[in-house]
């Protein structure tokens, strides 16, 4: 691995410190969060008071649920036309009714062929809204004919008059469209006529299913109030009542009930932007909905001339950090408000240990019930939402400002440090590349190398590998001159050794004596060879550096060299291949050079390969370069092709007195890399056999 992938896992460790005070900061939140609990629940046990004073001395308007309709508040106006586009932004849930509610025993036949409705009932100033959707199969309108005050398909209204006597408003439509609440009036001369309530106004529109009824009406007094609608089928013209009375009991009537607008405001003085505080009563409807929620997910939004992109998905980031270890469940949707038995079970939970919950939109919110009781009397409950984000606002501001603050200080170390080891790492590659050009490859040192002034330990590397090089330059430059030394200093005793053996009379001597000398003639002839071999590559030195190349054709020069070699070596025979393409091979050579090479490659091939086998010569193109290749047959290469080039190496397995120093092949270099020509020895596949081959290239390739 580089130097600079090194450091820049090294860089990764600067991530522990911002894990640290991540976790550090996480610790902080906890405990700020716990803190702005604490006041949370003394401000909403504040709020819980307060409420009780308000419900104290109240007696409660106790009615069963089948007949009690709560109302909720209204933000707009409402246009009456059977339609509930107007009712898109009221968020109490619609209240159910069937046939089965009020009933002690029920036909199978009814059940086929009741109607049921859904109702949402709102207030807005001084009216009360219904829209009511009618679920029926066969929707009868009302005939003008007959003498009743209604017929077929009818709703009806039960409300209190001034005097508080309970009066019946009947809705009966002759055809889809605006119909007024009709009334029997005081009876003269026995006989009631019927009334018309003005400011009683009901729309109906069809559905494929059934229809809408849109409904608008003053607001009744006392909280008595009742609906039930009446379905005719014209199957057996049985009249079916379902709501909230029975229209056959004449004091029958129901409970409206209604969230208490002063309470409410009481309820907003105790709550923060992103809270909901909500009142229920002990039978579980709700009076009082203080709503300070957001309208949309977040709490919290990014205005774009303030804040980044970075900045939104760095909070939402952190957000989700801090709450992906909340365990949370869902809270109960109390859509029509009236908590039922789950709910009630939940509040009993949360009376004694808060926790946090989701609503319908994924928000999370820290929940918690307070009872409130008037001494030991149950009141009702205050349900109390505190969004999560306000508790932990600060902790994920300073996440940003941490993020962003230890990210640069991180990335600026993590450029430091990569940019320091480049630095380390060229000069590193730039010390290794000066002493690479210093050795060649034959291990001759070529230049010398600088030293370097830094004061460092790469800088002391540089040094020592200068001191290095010069030492080796001396010494290599007295081994280079070792040969020619001890040529000149051997051969001039090894000559008068050789001129006073010559000198001794041989026929003078006994045998033992003349064999003594015959061994030291011997001896002396082979000195002899050795120090012309010791000279030999010195003196092919000198001659490449004089030596002048001219354009030399291959193909004439080869033929006339194979001829003097097969009559030089009369043991083996030479046999020479030329390339029926080359007509012509001109390189840039010296003859004599060449002559020399080729010499030191026969000699080779000679001294390893058996008596009376073929050596082969010959002439080849490759690739834009003229190939000459000498084959013989013997051992193959015990070792790589580039090691036989190299100096006094001789891989001969057996020994004759001639002397080898292993500079054949070495000759056979130097003139090679003269001519800029390149040389390799390979061992012939499938039988043993020996290729060493010298490429030159063309002259005009």
């Amino acid at each position: 691995m580089k130097l600079r992938a090194q450091l820049a896992l090294v860089c990764l460790s600067l991530f522990i410190l911002p894990w640290a005070v991540f976790l550090f900061v996480g610790e902080l939140d906890r405990n700020l969060r716990d803190a702005q609990l604490k006041q949370s629940r003394e401000n909403s046990i504040a709020a819980a008071e307060k409420v009780a004073l308000q419900l104290r001395g109240e007696s409660p308007h106790v009615r069963p649920e089948s007949k009690t309709l709560l109302a909720g508040i209204l933000n707009n106006d409402i246009l009456i036309d059977g339609y509930a586009d107007d009712w898109s932004a009221f968020e109490l849930g619609a209240r159910s009714f069937d046939f089965t509610m009020n009933k002690l025993s029920v036909e199978p036949e009814d059940l086929a062929q009741a109607s049921s409705f859904i109702v949402s009932a709102a207030v807005r100033r001084r009216f009360l809204y219904l829209f009511i959707r009618v679920k029926d199969q066969d929707v009868r309108y009302h005939q003008p004919a007959s003498r009743q005050v209604a017929t077929g398909d009818r709703l009806i209204i039960r409300v209190p008059d001034s005097s508080g006597d309970i009066r019946r408003y009947t809705f009966r439509w002759e055809a889809p469209g605006i119909e007024t609440g009709r009334y029997l009036g005081e009876a003269t001369e026995g006989v009631r006529p019927i009334r018309i309530g003005v400011e009683y106004k009901a729309s109906l529109v069809e559905r494929a299913d059934g229809y809408n009824i849109e409904l608008r009406m003053p607001l009744p007094r006392d909280h008595r109030f009742g609906i039930s609608l009446i379905d005719v089928d014209l199957a057996d013209e049985v009249e079916r009542w379902t709501g909230m009375f029975d229209p056959d009991e004449p004091d029958d009537v129901g409970l409206l009930q209604l969230i208490d607008s002063d309470l409410t405001a009481a309820l907003s003085v105790h709550t923060e932007p992103g809270m909901r505080m909500r009142v229920f009563n002990g039978q579980g409807w709700l009076l009082a909905d203080a709503d300070e929620r957001m309208p949309d997910a977040s709490v919290r939004e990014f205005e774009p001339d303030e804040k980044s992109i970075f900045d939104a998905v760095l909070h939402r980031f952190i957000a989700w950090s801090l709450a992906k270890n909340v365990d949370t469940r869902k809270l109960p949707v109390i859509a029509d408000g009236k908590l039922d038995v789950a709910e009630f079970e939940l509040f009993a939970e949360l009376a004694d240990a808060s926790e946090f919950l989701k609503d319908r939109y994924e928000r999370i919110f820290h929940t918690s019930v307070i009872n409130v009781k008037d001494d030991e009397d149950l009141l009702g409950y205050l349900l109390v939402q505190q969004p999560r984000a306000s508790l932990t606002s600060f902790t994920e501001t300073a996440m940003v400002r941490l993020v962003k603050i230890f990210g640069i200080a991180v990335a600026l170390i993590a450029l430091a440090l990569i940019g320091f080891a480049s630095f380390l790492s060229w000069r590193v590659k730039r010390l290794r590349d000066e002493v690479e050009r210093s050795v060649s490859g034959d291990g001759v040192i070529v230049r010398s190398m600088s030293k370097s002034a830094a004061p460092d330990e790469i800088g002391d590397l540089s040094r020592s590998f200068h001191t290095i090089i010069s030492r080796l330059d001396g010494y290599t430059n007295y081994l280079q001159s070792l040969g020619s030394r001890l040529s000149h200093e051997l051969r001039t005793p090894l000559s008068v050794v050789s001129t006073s053996l010559e000198a001794i009379d041989k026929s003078k001597v006994d045998r033992q004596t003349a064999e003594s000398l015959q061994r030291a003639e011997l001896g002396a002839a082979r000195l002899q060879r050795l120090i012309r071999n010791l000279s030999e590559a010195s003196s092919v030195e000198q001659t490449i550096e004089r030596s002048e190349k001219t354009v030399v054709d291959l193909v004439d020069w080869i033929r006339v060299a194979a001829e003097v070699y097969d009559n030089l070596y009369q043991h083996r025979k030479v046999v020479l291949y030329v390339d029926d393409r080359l007509t012509h091979a001109g390189v840039n050579a010296s003859v004599e050079l060449l002559h020399q090479m080729l010499d030191k490659l026969m000699a080779n091939a000679v001294d390893f390969s058996y008596s009376g086998s073929e050596i082969v010569l010959s002439l080849s193109v490759l690739n834009g370069r003229v190939v000459i290749d000498v084959e013989n047959e013997g051992s193959q290469l015990p070792l790589p092709s580039g090691d036989l080039f190299e100096p006094m190496v001789s891989v001969r397995d057996t020994r004759d007195d001639q002397p080898h120093m292993g500079f054949g092949l070495h000759i056979v270099k130097l003139i090679a890399d003269f001519h800029d020509a390149g040389c390799k020895a390979v061992n012939v596949a499938g039988r043993d056999a020996v290729r060493i081959s010298v490429d030159f290239p063309i002259v005009g390739s």
